[in-house]
């Protein structure tokens, strides 16, 4: 009995002094797990804010590339258009009249001129000059100093005379218009 007795002694302090150890250390393992949970959301924050540091250098860098293609695209697409303009006014620059430049340079016959009611009041040819600063009507040249629209039609003028044509679908035929007479010319020579 006196076996059994100091067994179940031994084992009581042996309980007891496990409770003793496990109270006491209890803390300090709560405060070691705190400790350790605490330094592994840490570094999971600086891993996080290091990833979203990367992805908005990444971003950043794409976008000023986009930007800086993208300028580059404007200037060029400003320089080609600046370059279009240019030759477009260089080209235009050699003409007085822009609204004759489709008619520059060509030489327009009278079609069917003698079934006109006054074919008198129509030369049988007229030039206007590549310039556009003269017109050659029956071989003498007169100088252009104004330009106008007439009613969808083109009125030449100068101090000495009045020109009116409208054009006809084309600028290779058109309609010449003299003191409410009409009678179509063509860059066609007639047969």
């Amino acid at each position: 009995m006196k076996k059994v007795s100091s067994i179940i002694t031994i084992f009581v302090i042996v309980i007891i002094a496990s409770l003793i150890v496990w109270k006491v250390g209890t803390p300090n393992l709560i405060s070691k797990n705190k400790e350790n949970t605490t330094e592994k959301v840490s570094k999971k924050v600086e891993k996080e804010s290091k990833k979203t540091k990367k992805k908005k250098e990444i971003s950043k860098a794409k976008s000023s590339t986009t930007e800086t293609s993208s300028s580059m695209e404007s200037e060029s697409s400003s320089e080609s258009s600046s370059e279009s303009t240019s030759s477009v006014s260089s080209y235009q620059s050699n003409v007085r009249f822009p609204e004759l430049q489709a008619y520059a340079g060509k030489t327009y016959y009278a079609i069917d001129r003698e079934s006109a009611e006054y074919p008198q009041m129509f030369s049988p040819t007229f030039t206007i000059a590549p310039d556009t600063e003269t017109i050659i009507i029956d071989g003498r040249q007169w100088l252009i100093d104004k330009v106008r629209d007439d009613n969808g039609g083109i009125m030449l003028g100068s101090p000495d005379f009045v020109f009116s044509f409208r054009p006809l679908g084309s600028s290779d035929e058109v309609e010449v218009v003299n003191q409410g007479q009409y009678l179509t010319y063509s860059t066609t020579m007639p047969e």
